[in-house]
């Protein structure tokens, strides 16, 4: 019951996001809904128990969008939004990204203005502090003036929208400010409470990040802080525009593949190392608890520290449940039931905060951690192995790994599949060098990078060290890491730049690769799935647009920001761009 429950859930959340919208239209398909459940359950095909499962789920996922979303909006700090500058008074209740021009709070605001107009206000803002001159935590109190702005983006249609962006973070209001000394710290969180904790844990990282910039030198410290303490703001432009062109971008930000990789390299390891232990500690051992029970008991630690220095952020937190809950299963012995571990992370998920839905780092690391359960268990089925006796057999180190690389390669190809749709939609881009590239950048990150990364964090906390221990390995490691990505960024055409395909196409997309998938028993639906599926690719890559007719001039007009920009296409080809707009920090308008 778990399955359609989450899906009927996750159904009436979105159905509950365009209620204020189209309300007529919302109201017509839940109609429409209790009338098919009805026929359905007449016709013997669905018992009254699942569809009023069924449907109650989807009636919850409505409403709990709708209260969720009132209870949570901060109306009284947006309406500060666009008026003169006022004091504001808040506490920071995120980890603080900095970056060497500029650092960016998420603030709990609590006062706003002083003395006999101070009054006391609920909401979030989103503060960006350049040239900042102080080191700000979690759980510090802070007041500054300020004039308030509204989320606001451009408004191209199909363009990025970063005020909704921003709304379904849960931010009210948006304030800058620049220069030292613009900021006061009025009181920090100590000792065991909650936001105490948290100003510990970053206290940790500040610690490591200092360590680092010891220890390291040029981008390979960028990737250091990105890949361990998840501080991407000190890559270079031409670093991260290297692994987006590869499809290796994904290894910047920590999420669900990171934890995952070191959940398995720590399962791995306790499992062998029980395996390994002398005959009668192993049967000593297996009374009270199995090898495999207690490399899931064991690999939780792991996980959840590298969670914890990498600033515990939303998107890590969610891939961290999903981890948590699958240990919890191989804990239980349930271990083949991952697609109920999914769904269990997924109303954990949304249930905490609705919005998550939307986010685009939820939407990846789902449909890669869901493409994964559906491949995993076809590759490995048990196949006819080659006879041993035979004299030209293969050696046993080979077997292994020709059975690695059908694993791995497979779960790669998998993964690529499942998110084009996604990265097409929000990035415009399918990078189909990503199945070479991803096959050598996720090993070389997940088996030596970051465990070597994380050890060295580890043993800098433990012994106070000011440096990073093996600091000339990581060094080595991450350079062959930029080396190897700026190598492959070099092919030609590495990336293609699409139109973003609509909702439908995409909705088309995941049903015919389900089709072809799961319908082995009818040949020609699965081969005409499969035909479909490559026909939307071929679609997508070529990305028709209209071309120049040898008269026509085509003139379109951008939002930029502060204005607009044009963009003028001539008869003979060429095209002419007139005000780019301006350039924040790494985001060229232009």
């Amino acid at each position: 019951m778990l399955l359609p429950l989450t899906v009927a859930f996750l159904a009436g959340l979105l159905l509950g996001a365009f209620l204020p919208y189209v309300p007529l239209s919302i109201l017509l398909i839940l109609a429409l809904a209790a009338v098919a459940l009805t026929i359905l359950e007449g016709k013997g095909r669905l018992t009254i128990r699942r569809g009023l499962t069924f449907y109650g789920g989807l009636i919850a996922g409505v409403l709990y969008w709708t209260l969720f979303i009132w209870m949570t909006s901060g109306a009284g700090l947006a309406e500060l939004a666009g008026q003169g500058p006022v004091r504001v008074t808040g506490m920071v209740v995120e980890p603080v990204r900095v970056s060497p021009s500029h650092a960016v709070a998420v603030l709990a605001v609590s006062q706003v203005g002083e003395g006999p107009e101070a009054r006391s206000i609920e909401g979030r803002l989103r503060l960006t502090w350049r040239e900042a001159d102080g080191d700000l935590k979690q759980g510090d109190r802070i007041a500054f003036v300020a004039r308030l702005h509204p989320p606001t983006g451009t408004l191209n249609p199909g363009g990025f929208d970063y005020a909704t962006y921003l709304r379904r973070q849960g931010i009210d209001a948006v304030a800058s400010l620049s220069g030292p000394g613009q900021i006061t710290i009025l009181g920090s969180a100590s000792g065991w409470s909650r936001w105490g904790l948290w100003r510990r844990v970053d206290e940790w990282r500040g610690q490591i990040r200092q360590a680092a910039e010891a220890s390291l030198q040029g981008p390979a410290r960028g990737l250091y802080l990105s890949l361990i303490l998840g501080q991407p703001g000190d890559l270079a432009v031409e670093v991260r525009d290297a692994f987006m062109a590869t499809g290796t971008v994904h290894i910047l930000s920590i999420s669900g593949s990171h934890l995952g990789l070191i959940a398995v390299l720590s399962f791995v390891v306790v499992q062998g190392a029980c395996r390994h232990l002398p005959a009668n500690w192993l049967q000593t051992l297996s009374r009270r608890v199995t090898p495999t029970r207690l490399s899931a008991l064991v690999t939780t630690a792991p996980v959840m520290l590298y969670a914890l220095l990498a600033g515990a952020e939303v998107a890590t937190i969610r891939s961290l449940v999903m981890i948590l809950l699958f240990l919890l299963a191989v804990w239980l012995g349930h271990e083949g039931q991952l697609l109920f571990a999914l769904a269990g992370a997924a109303l954990v998920i949304l249930v905490h905060d609705p919005r998550a839905l939307f986010d685009i780092s939820f939407q990846l690391s789902y449909c890669s951690v869901l493409a994964i359960a559906v491949v995993l268990p076809r590759l490995t089925e048990d196949r006819e192995l080659p006879d041993d006796r035979q004299g030209d057999r293969r050696s046993a180190l080979a077997r292994k790994a020709r059975r690695w690389l059908r694993l791995y390669g497979g779960i790669t190809v998998g993964v690529t599949l499942a998110t084009v749709p996604l990265v097409a939609y929000h990035f415009n881009q399918i990078a189909w060098l990503g199945l070479a590239a991803n096959m050598i950048v996720v090993p070389l990150a997940g088996l030596a990078l970051v465990p070597i990364g994380l050890a060295s964090a580890v043993w800098v906390l433990l012994a106070g060290a000011g440096a990073l221990p093996m600091g000339p390995l990581n060094q080595g490691l991450l350079d062959l890491m930029l080396t190897v990505v700026s190598w492959l960024a070099l092919t030609p055409g590495a990336v293609w730049h699409v139109a973003s395909p609509t909702v439908f196409a995409a909705l088309g997309f995941y049903a015919m690769l389900s089709g072809a998938i799961f319908f082995e028993a009818y040949p020609w639906f699965k081969r005409a799935c499969i035909l479909g599926v490559a026909a939307l690719l071929c679609w997508w890559g070529w990305s028709p647009r209209v071309g120049g007719d040898g008269e026509t001039v085509r003139v379109a007009f951008l939002d930029v920001g502060q204005g607009d920009a044009s963009v003028a296409e001539l008869p003979d080809g060429r095209t002419i761009l007139i005000d780019g707009g301006a350039v924040y920090d790494t985001l060229d308008m232009g």
